[in-house]
């Protein structure tokens, strides 16, 4: 999957850079499903409350047209449990940084 995304890295890095994102990464992990691509993503401190769904939304619709499958985007706040956290913070590769 990785390979995957190093292809598109320059339109990754323009959507995030379109839709205020301030970190991404690309999560390579076995407990994750293997035919989806997953993304942990921090979103800039400056957007509004109002346009954050928003953004979220357009960047993972940029996101499953881009790939042409559905891609799923992580928050570290996504995962209840905090040993699954730290495996998936392990598998993360840093693709944009603000």
């Amino acid at each position: 999957m990785v390979v995957e995304v190093a292809k598109h890295i320059n339109e990754i890095q323009a959507l995030c850079t379109k839709h205020k994102v301030k970190e991404l990464s690309v999560i390579d992990n076995p407990t994750l499903q293997p035919d989806q691509v997953h993304f942990l993503v921090k979103f800039s401190t400056n957007i509004s409350t109002m346009h954050y769904a928003d953004n979220y939304c357009e960047l993972q619709d940029g996101f499953n047209a881009l790939f042409g499958k559905t891609v799923t985007l992580w928050f570290e706040k996504s995962f209840p449990d905090l040993q699954q956290l730290e495996e998936v913070k392990k598998s993360k590769r840093l693709l944009f940084e603000v």
